[in-house]
């Protein structure tokens, strides 16, 4: 597996055995115990916060320079560069942590499956 097929993979989380099933519980982020179509320990996986630091990072490297661009150059109201990064921030959390955790689960599950059948 390529690291392109990898990525758009977890852009929509699925199992990482049969790739069908679904890995997160509705409306979280935490992986479910089995995987409904092929029964794999998914549960077995603890990401902690590995995924959620990296996304941290991500987004304050990201925002706050777009932040300060757009008040250089358009200098809009307080309140206007509030809710325009409040809504981008979300958005981009919405998206990365999932794929980040979901990431997380395919290396853990492809590099550490031995330990975990043992």
């Amino acid at each position: 597996m390529s690291f392109s097929e990898d990525f758009v993979f977890c852009l929509k989380p699925r199992c990482p055995v049969c790739r069908q099933g679904r890995l997160f519980k509705p409306f979280t982020v935490e992986a479910v115990e089995k995987c409904e179509k092929c029964a794999a320990p998914l549960g077995l996986h603890d990401v902690g916060d590995g995924a959620a630091v990296f996304v941290l990072f991500v987004l304050c490297f990201s925002i706050i320079p777009m932040a300060w661009a757009v008040e250089l150059m358009f200098a809009p109201p307080f309140w206007v560069q509030i809710l325009i990064w409040s809504v981008v921030g979300l958005a981009m959390v919405g998206v990365m942590l999932p794929s980040s955790k979901a990431y997380i689960i395919l290396l853990e599950w492809r590099h550490l499956k031995r330990d975990m059948e043992d």
